[in-house]
């Protein structure tokens, strides 16, 4: 019984050495798995001393020399720093991936500890320089010294340099500020021809993958296509669209908030004193906003922006209402008696005044019979007889009696001395006729201006 229990203590700990002995022959192995496929730096530096013994980036690598060099480039956009539709300008971060194949940098990874690519100083191969074509000043080669290139044993070369590229874009701000502008940037391996390097662009739009949005503008498009010729050139366009909102409640709402007060103030009574100050005040404000908008717009006359031409509209419309308030303050304080109205005046005048007295009278008694007609109804006299035929025949007096006063009214011809209007009749009722069309005039156009920009 003894014998038993010891033979079952022992056997955890026999359990344990053979797991801790599995353990460590694993790890061994491993190691010694690792060890194998790892690449040395001895093999790494006897690579590159292979790859450039005899290797000139002056030749363009291909073995075939009449054949070109087939160059890849697709176009990361990384932001917009600015745009300036004043100067005509567009800066941009943008960076290049840029592929071609290298004869001369082909090595088999078996020999080399199974390394399959390096990457090193682009300063140690031939590059296909890039260059920007529109630019705002002198044409820089699109790179930097310190760039690196990545080769894979196949040959295959990944160049990817970046650049803060500022580059010229024609504005069209004919919708402004709801306009939109279509630039582009012209890259090409300025001094090949297209006998040695050929340009190709897998992506059929412009890349954002690390693109940062901008606070005014907005990217809402893009295309890219290669222009070939004595030298391929690679065409990457895109459209931006202004963000608006800030530019409509700091300028565009504050115009046409002015521009529908302006016609009130022929509505001001003439003893306010108030008139002439109300109208200059609201034309200089006119003239600054235009100074604003003429500032954040460029100095060209093709295409000039339609909210220019109807700040300018809207200002000669409140220099119309200055002059116009000035003529009628003096006619208002014209003397009747020393300065009597022409009848080429008066009869206008009075023709205006009866018509509309003249509906009034018409509604009047309409509403006078509407209601009388409505009181008598069901009413019966002692006899029986029903008292609305009474009313009717009242009724028809009175329409007659209206339908002779109305011909008697519009008869401008007839002047009674006793109802001649004044100079102050007449400068009311002109207040009235000028406020309705300035008025009209001042929303017709606003209409028109939001469906010719939007």
């Amino acid at each position: 019984m003894c014998i038993i229990v010891s033979v079952i203590s022992v056997l955890p700990t026999v359990y344990e050495c053979k797991m801790e002995s599995s353990l460590l022959i694993l790890m061994i192995l491993v190691y010694v798995v690792e060890v194998t496929n790892a690449t040395t730096i001895e093999n790494t530096k006897l690579l590159l001393q292979d790859l450039f013994l005899n290797y000139s980036k002056d030749v363009i690598p291909v073995k075939n020399q009449s054949r070109p060099v087939a160059v890849s480039m697709d176009l990361d956009a990384i932001s917009i720093n600015d745009f300036d539709e004043v100067a005509g300008t567009i800066d941009m971060v943008i960076i290049l991936s840029i592929s071609w194949n290298d004869d001369n940098l082909v090595w088999n990874a078996a020999s080399y500890d199974n390394k399959t690519s390096l990457t090193f100083s682009q300063n140690k191969v031939w590059l296909p320089q890039m260059f920007l074509l529109n630019p705002v000043e002198s044409s820089k080669p699109i790179s930097h010294q310190y760039h690196q290139v990545t080769v894979t044993h196949t040959g295959r070369v990944l160049w990817m340099p970046g650049a803060v590229l500022e580059a010229t874009c024609t504005p069209d701000i004919s919708k402004f500020p709801f306009d939109q502008h279509t630039c582009a940037l012209n890259i090409s391996p300025w001094g090949f021809s297209a006998e040695q390097v050929t340009l190709t662009i897998p992506s059929p739009t412009m890349l954002f993958r690390y693109y940062t949005t901008n606070s005014e503008w907005d990217v809402i498009g893009s295309t890219t296509h290669v222009l070939t010729g004595t030298f391929h050139m690679a065409k990457y366009s895109f459209t931006v669209k202004r963000r608006h909102l800030n530019f409509m409640i700091s300028v565009v709402i504050p115009i046409i908030m002015l521009a529908l007060v302006n016609p009130f103030v022929f509505i001001l009574p003439f003893n306010s004193g108030e008139r002439a100050s109300y109208s200059i005040t609201v034309l200089l404000a006119f003239t600054v906003y235009m100074t604003v908008v003429s500032d954040r717009m460029p100095p060209t006359s093709y295409p000039m922006s339609i909210l220019a031409f109807y700040i300018l509209f809207i200002l000669v419309c409140s220099v119309l209402i200055v002059i116009a308030n000035i003529f009628q303050t003096r006619l208002y304080d014209k003397d009747d008696t020393d300065q009597p109205i022409p009848q080429y005046i008066t009869r206008p005048v009075m023709c205006l005044r009866l018509i509309f007295r003249s509906n009034r009278i018409n509604t009047k008694h309409l509403d006078v019979g509407k209601q009388g007609s409505d009181n008598n109804k069901g009413q019966t006299t002692k006899g029986g007889e029903n008292i609305s035929s009474v009313h009717e025949v009242g009724s028809m007096e009175r329409t007659e009696e209206s339908e002779l006063n109305t011909e008697h009214v519009l008869d401008c011809k007839t002047t009674n001395s006793a109802k001649l209007p004044t100079w102050r009749m007449i400068a009311k009722t002109t207040d009235l006729i000028f406020f309705v069309v300035f008025l009209l005039i001042t929303v017709t156009f606003t209409i028109a201006f939001f469906i010719a920009i939007m």
